[in-house]
């Protein structure tokens, strides 16, 4: 478990999503897993294509659905994008900044993510009409 700073990244995330962020008073939170990991151990494990691998493919699906879980009128963070798509993003954020916690990775992308989220599931309707307009299979 390491402690990382990240003020700029977590207010960014706070601020786009509207959820309730938690840090202690020195602004730090404890991560667990691989994410506490830096970006240049991620890139070491995607090149062997191993285990090591997969437990960032884990670590990164449970975040990802955290963020679906307690993010503002989020259901799906990656919106259109297929997880392809993410990996090939954390690719080349980690190449670029090799000594950024793996987590602080996976939070910058969520930030980016944000706006093109999937906000309610697919076939479902959103806000107060589905209350309020008839539905075609109730008979009059």
């Amino acid at each position: 478990m390491k402690r990382i700073p990240g003020l700029a990244v977590f207010a960014a995330a706070c601020l786009l999503t509207g959820t309730a962020c938690a840090r202690d008073m020195d602004d730090q939170y404890a991560v667990f897993g691989v994410g506490a990991e830096n970006c240049a151990t991620y890139l070491v494990a995607r090149d062997q294509a191993g285990v090591a691998e997969r437990w960032y493919h884990h670590w990164l699906n449970g975040y990802l659905t955290a963020v679906n879980n307690a993010g503002a009128s989020t259901y799906n963070i990656l919106g259109d994008k297929g997880m392809a798509d993410i990996l090939d993003w954390l690719e080349g954020y980690c190449a670029v900044h090799p000594n950024s916690n793996f987590a602080n990775a996976v939070a910058d992308m969520v930030t980016l993510l944000y706006a093109d989220r999937q906000n309610i599931a697919p076939g479902k309707s959103a806000g107060w009409t589905k209350f309020t307009e008839p539905s075609a299979s109730r008979e009059p």
